[in-house]
């Protein structure tokens, strides 16, 4: 039970990251190697960040609240 509320509250942690930290940050530190004369992310990156960071906070709450029932 211990397991479920830790992963759950750094679940949440991750997606509120994801969700509330530039996606200009995030892609310079993940992706921007990867690219030549890259100056920004795409537009879809931006998509699936703000997706991955919705999907990780439900997951996150589905696991804390799946602990207090």
């Amino acid at each position: 039970m211990n397991q479920e509320i830790i992963a759950g509250i750094i679940l949440c942690v991750i997606g509120f990251c994801l969700l509330f930290v530039s996606p200009n940050k995030i892609w310079s530190v993940t992706d921007k190697w990867k690219t030549v004369g890259g100056e920004r992310p795409s537009k879809s990156f931006v998509v699936i960040t703000r997706v991955l960071g919705l999907v990780f906070i439900v997951v996150g709450v589905g696991l804390l609240v799946g602990c207090l029932i």
